[in-house]
């Protein structure tokens, strides 16, 4: 400021604390300590302390884009996850890309996105939450990166121009009517079982009053929800999970065969199954999922002792101990 005179100086020195004092302002009404930066405007995020360290989620869209970039990094930390709605209902989005250090997509992130055509994942994303992409009419095609372990219940559900779906053979689990009414799955009705990954099953689509499962399949995920034509299922031998939403609201539903092989059972998996009867729930069955039983006219036979009875007891239903 060499040359200025006292006024021009004090002027000057006065307009600089004014800007400093607006930015920091601006960035504690975020509610972050961090120097204000106007190249991070478009989101609102939170810096959450981890096991490995700090980590950003983002928050809240604040600009709306037809092209979402999810930064790698916000401040030098790293971004990797989207919270729970964020982008939902924004009709302006078009294309999505996610940073390369995003392991998370919350639940229904990008719900009702309708003119959302194209999403890039990285290849480090393990969890895509529930309802993430519902009704986002406009997908063309979807590839779900290869370290993908777990896809939420109606992930993709009512993405109804949704027609190409490259799943990876290694995710471990599907959550019920991932992909219900899409183009994709709907193209498949006349395959008996339609599977995704290692054998979990996501459809049937047969017409028997009686039903036995192929060796090949390790999980249901939401295959027979709905049904009310199935009366019973044989489940195979090698079966790991009877999973989210596997026979909900099958209200012709009377008999199935729990294998020891089974060691899960999901959530809402005989919700509202009304004339199902016996129902043997073997010392196998580590975890059973919230409201699994809810509306179900099952008797629940089940050893004393097992996780299956400490399931009942907190729950308040009625069993049977063997």
């Amino acid at each position: 400021m060499k040359g200025l005179k006292r006024p021009a100086l004090v002027r000057a020195l006065l307009a600089a604390a004014s800007f400093l004092a607006l930015a920091i302002i601006a960035g504690c009404a975020s509610g972050y300590a961090e120097p204000f930066d106007f190249n991070n405007l478009v989101f609102d995020y939170v810096t959450v302390s981890g096991s490995d360290g700090k980590y950003v989620v983002i928050t809240k869209h604040l600009v709306s884009q037809t092209d979402v970039r999810i930064p790698d990094t916000i401040y030098g930390i790293p971004v990797r996850e989207t919270a729970d709605s964020v982008f939902a209902g924004d009709g302006k989005i078009q294309t999505v890309s996610f940073g390369k250090n995003v392991v998370r997509i919350g639940s229904n992130s990008f719900g009702g996105c309708k003119n959302l055509r194209t999403v890039t994942f990285n290849a480090g994303i393990t969890d895509v939450g529930e309802y993430a992409f519902k009704d986002c009419v406009s997908l063309p095609s979807i590839t779900l990166p290869e370290n993908l372990g777990s896809l939420g219940r109606g992930a993709f559900y009512g993405c109804t121009s949704l027609t190409e779906i490259s799943v990876p053979q290694t995710i471990r689990k599907v959550g019920g009517m991932a992909f219900y009414n899409t183009a994709w799955l709907n193209a498949q009705s006349e395959q008996k079982f339609v599977s995704v990954g290692d054998g979990i099953l996501i459809a049937y689509n047969g017409d028997k009053a009686e039903v036995k499962l192929p060796k090949s399949v390790r999980q249901i995920a939401g295959a027979f929800a709905g049904n009310i034509v199935v009366e019973k299922v044989t489940l195979n031998s090698g079966l790991i999970s009877v999973g989210d939403m596997a026979f909900m609201s099958c209200t012709s539903l009377k008999s199935v065969s729990i294998p020891s092989s089974v060691t899960e059972i999901g959530s809402n998996a005989f919700y509202g199954c009304a004339s199902l009867g016996k129902l043997t729930l073997g010392e196998g069955i580590q975890t059973i999922g919230q409201d699994a039983f809810t509306d179900c006219g099952a008797v629940l036979y089940l050893k004393k002792s097992s996780a299956a009875e400490k399931y009942c007891i907190d729950n308040g239903l009625d069993y049977f101990g063997q």
